[in-house]
């Protein structure tokens, strides 16, 4: 699976609000950062109560409105709407993922003999960066 490949994957789950199909996107060392250094979650359990506690509470959607892949660097421009307490509202974010070669963040076992798990060498997303825009309500 390519980088893209990968990151359309996350994106199908999230906009599915499925959190298990999300997470085994991610490494199970992941870190999700509000931009440019402000952790939001590390490791699979982390990643999981926030997804589920952000599509339980806002219910949202995402619209990829662009997508640019440098090698395993794939940067994403949506559009998301969510469900507010104010009501429907939309955000724009820059979404920067950074995927890693097998599980092990592209290091890969050099020992005579080792075996690696099936799906061992699948890309994951090790790290992701979110650059959020101004939340606001959506236009009727």
């Amino acid at each position: 699976m390519s980088p893209a490949e990968l990151v359309q994957a996350q994106l199908d789950a999230y906009n599915a609000h499925d959190v298990e199909a999300l997470v085994r996107c991610y490494h199970p060392e992941a870190e999700h950062y509000a931009y440019p250094d402000r952790l939001l979650a590390q490791g699979h359990e982390a990643l999981r109560t926030r997804m589920a506690a952000r599509f339980a509470a806002s219910r949202p959607q995402a619209t990829l409105l662009n997508r640019i892949v440098l090698g395993e660097l794939v940067i994403d421009h949506e559009r998301v709407e969510q469900q507010t307490p104010e009501g429907l509202a939309v955000v724009e974010l820059v979404a920067l993922y950074e995927v890693a070669s097998g599980q092990q963040g592209g290091e890969r076992g050099s020992e005579r003999g080792s075996e690696s798990p099936p799906g061992a060498d699948a890309p994951t997303i090790r790290r992701a960066r979110f650059i959020f825009g101004e939340t606001r309500p959506v236009s009727s």
